[in-house]
């Protein structure tokens, strides 16, 4: 039996540093573990303060998923004083935070991961020319349009939650306002544009309801 041991350190094309250990036996992975290295040093930063200053320090830490920060700040506090939370607000904090997820996905492939296709290495594989003018940095085609299309979910985000990113309208017990019709509707609005124009016509290929019909 031979076995192998993988020590990746930095991973790269993620948010933040993870480092990654692999043992491979006999070409079978027996042990994988992942580790997110990077101390930023926000509990120091909180300790003796106002439990509340979280839903204001915390969702400074990443400028792609701060508002995940906010949630579990908020969240915390919610458990820790049993504070009550109306449906309403549960909703809208679920809704800004699938949107918050939604934007993250065209700039983690755009941004992240499809820019290494366009590395010289692969200079040589028959796909290369297209990946060049659909993924180069800046000017690749899909590029420029998914990223600049990545920025409409998170307006919904703003419309709820006043700004984004590093937006603080969850509290304990709920957000700072109640949604209004026209925050509705132009959130509807917007998601529509988004999934017209980007989510079924470039990532999907299809209809939102073709894709789950998917097994």
């Amino acid at each position: 039996m031979t076995a192998l041991d993988l020590h990746v350190s930095p991973l790269g094309r993620v948010e933040g540093d993870l480092d990654v250990r692999v043992t491979i036996d006999d070409g079978v992975v027996t042990s994988a573990w992942t580790e997110a290295a990077m101390f930023r040093g926000f509990e120091i930063i909180l300790r003796g303060k106002d439990p509340q200053a979280g839903l204001i320090v915390c969702p400074r830490i990443c400028g792609i998923c701060g508002g995940s920060h906010l949630y579990k700040s908020a969240y915390a506090l919610d458990t820790a004083w049993r504070t009550h939370m109306p449906a309403n607000a549960t909703l809208v904090r679920n809704i800004a935070q699938a949107c918050e997820t939604l934007q993250s996905i065209p700039r983690y492939f755009y941004a992240l991961f499809a820019i290494d296709l366009v590395n010289k290495n692969y200079a040589k594989s028959p796909l290369y020319d297209e990946a060049v003018r659909r993924f180069a940095p800046y000017v690749g085609t899909s590029y420029q349009k998914g990223v600049v299309l990545s920025q409409k979910p998170v307006e919904v985000y703003a419309i709820f939650g006043g700004q984004w990113p590093h937006s603080s309208f969850m509290v304990p017990g709920g957000v700072m306002g109640a949604a209004s019709l026209s925050d509705v509707t132009r959130s509807i609005a917007i998601l529509e544009n988004w999934k017209d124009n980007w989510l079924e016509s470039d990532l999907l290929g299809c209809s939102i309801d073709r894709w789950l019909e998917n097994k």
